[in-house]
């Protein structure tokens, strides 16, 4: 087998061989497109209707293609200035293609709905596409309004975000002695050390703390982007309620699961204070919270060893699994290594569901790398699954696009059990750290941007809605928690809060329901795998609330999410019998 070495990507098949002529492609499809504007009525047979479709499809595949090639070459390295250039100019271009494109999304959407519903049920594989697309119906502007909006983010809360990413990527840390990036720093923070620990979370807030003003200035004004558009405009009843009809999730289902979250943060407060004890300290301090067990360094797992182990877990649980993380390995869609002005984290970005995900990664050699590797080839195996949908549907609703992410993450725990056996009280104790992290935390979050919503349109400052968020966080973790006030900024260094306002509720959505699943394939075996692979192969094909039933869950019900918590307190049973 080949030894995978730490490395950048393969661009060269979304790379435009000139990006001048990849321009007058799109144009002239455009073009194309556009000539069927004079025959768009509440008439249109289903075969014209379906045709058209398919021609928005061929340029949905052109469009991401140069879209994604900008976004990963700024994402490699935030200080090149041609790289940043370039996303400027596509992003821009793509947003004037996207505007003259505006009149089918508000045609289809004017609809009556009898004719709707026409169009609906004979359109196959598009159907949930245009189901969903229908009904946003009341929240459309028209299509003037929807240009000058699309123009607005370009330059609006796009570049916003461009702002917040320079400034974040290109932050250099005084740590030991060296300067280094927030990935390195972010090692620390697990360290043997309660002395480092602290010192790394101290120098990685006081960052952050420092550019509170500037970085409060960007948030301030996507929040009042977002409120505005989407609130006074468009007319959603809430912040939130903008992230759930686009996830096309009910409010009721979100409340529930957040409902369910806050009511068992004890069930943490709980395991910290077990730890605490565990590791024998006199107060457990949030500069401790990810603390290691053991009292010496961590061994550092070369990249090829975590490959190879993600990759053997895979391919114990399904072949499909293994099958489609070693397509996007094998095709060096990975940039894995550490460099400067480099995305801080990891992602995986979808490109066109024929072609395999890029994934990024910052590895520095940690089990938690290497569990961030079995996430993210998660979130590519999941593509890869879909790919026999269109490619307005192979995309995974937010709520569901951690499924398979986490489940790989389970599944790997196991076999790290099993291959090193002198940590598994460690591993156990390091499943439940996450659990929180993905948890109680992220769902701490999505209610501090509820607060901080509505606190922002009141006219508070940024060192007000931070002090929330201390009392937030202190609250959650309990009273036998030390919390320094330094952590009131910690929420500046959270991405989706800026990127994806409210996107956070996913992962503890993804968390729970697939603890239930996972508790399902432990009960039934093997064969279970091929029913996971069914729902993932979905997609974005259908709703939510479908997929989900599909493998008995209730979204809707507090019941069902209790029932992820169950697990958990079993998981923390069993800690607290191996002491």
């Amino acid at each position: 087998m080949k030894k995978h070495q730490l490395s950048s990507w393969d661009l060269s098949e979304i790379k435009p061989d000139h990006l001048q002529k990849t321009f007058q492609e799109i144009e002239t499809r455009t073009k194309h497109i556009e000539h069927w504007r004079p025959k768009l009525n509440a008439k249109i047979s289903s075969k014209d209707f379906i045709s058209l479709l398919a021609e928005l499809e061929k340029l949905q595949i052109i469009n991401s293609k140069v879209g994604v090639y900008a976004q990963l070459r700024f994402a490699e390295d935030s200080s090149d200035q041609e790289a940043s250039a370039l996303q400027s100019q596509v992003e821009t271009f793509l947003t004037n293609i996207s505007n003259r494109l505006l009149f089918f999304n508000l045609w289809f959407k004017q609809l009556p709905e009898k004719e709707a519903s026409r169009l609906i049920k004979a359109s196959g594989k598009y159907r949930y596409f245009l189901e969903k697309m229908y009904k946003s119906k009341p929240y459309i502007l028209d299509e003037k309004e929807e240009k000058i909006v699309n123009i607005k983010d370009v330059s609006g809360v796009s570049a916003l975000n461009s702002i917040y990413n320079i400034l974040c990527s290109q932050f250099q840390f005084e740590f030991e002695g060296k300067k280094i990036g927030q990935e390195e720093l972010l090692t620390a923070v697990r360290s043997h050390s309660p002395e480092r620990r602290e010192a790394a979370y101290r120098t990685l807030l006081e960052k952050y703390r420092s550019h509170k003003d500037l970085i409060g200035e960007v948030y301030r004004n996507i929040v009042n982007d977002w409120r505005e558009e989407n609130i006074r405009l468009r007319g959603y009843d809430s912040p939130i309620h903008v992230r759930n009809v686009g996830n096309d999730i009910p409010d009721k289902a979100v409340e529930a699961l957040l409902k369910v979250c806050e009511r068992n943060e004890s069930l943490f407060q709980r395991f910290f204070e077990l730890k605490r004890k565990k590791i024998g300290l006199k107060k457990m301090r949030r500069f401790d919270l990810y603390a290691p067990l053991q009292k010496k360094k961590e061994k550092e797992i070369p990249y090829h060893e975590g490959v190879t182990t993600v990759l053997e877990t895979f391919h114990d649980f399904s072949p499909a699994f293994h099958r489609e993380a070693l397509n996007i390995i094998t095709a060096d869609h990975i940039h894995s290594k550490v460099q400067k002005n480099k995305d801080t984290g990891a992602f995986c970005c979808s490109v066109t569901s024929k072609l395999n995900p890029y994934v990024l990664l910052n590895y520095t050699g940690t089990l938690r790398d290497v569990s961030t590797l079995a996430h993210e080839l998660g979130h590519g195996i999941h593509h890869n699954l879909a790919r026999g949908q269109t490619e307005f549907t192979f995309h995974a609703p937010l709520p569901l696009a951690e499924t398979a992410s986490i489940f790989s993450e389970m599944v790997l725990s196991e076999r790290l059990l099993k291959k090193y056996p002198d940590r598994a009280k460690e591993l156990l104790f390091t499943k439940l750290d996450e659990i929180y992290a993905s948890i109680i935390r992220q769902a701490g979050f999505v209610r501090f941007e509820m607060k901080a919503h509505k606190m922002l349109e009141d006219g508070k400052t940024i060192d007000e809605i931070s002090k929330v968020y201390l009392q937030d966080l202190r609250k959650q973790l309990g009273p036998k928690v030390e919390i320094d006030d330094i952590y009131a900024y910690e929420w500046c260094y959270i991405p989706h809060i800026f990127h994806t306002p409210f996107y956070c509720y996913a992962y503890a959505f993804g968390n729970l329901l697939t603890l239930a699943l996972y508790e399902t394939y432990k009960e039934k075996g093997p064969a279970y795998a091929d029913k996971i692979v069914e729902m993932l192969a979905k997609g974005g094909s259908q709703s939510p609330l479908e997929i989900t039933k599909a493998v008995g869950a209730d979204i809707t019900s507090e019941k069902f999410w209790q029932g992820g918590f169950d697990v958990i307190a079993g998981m923390l049973k069993k800690v607290e019998d191996t002491r």
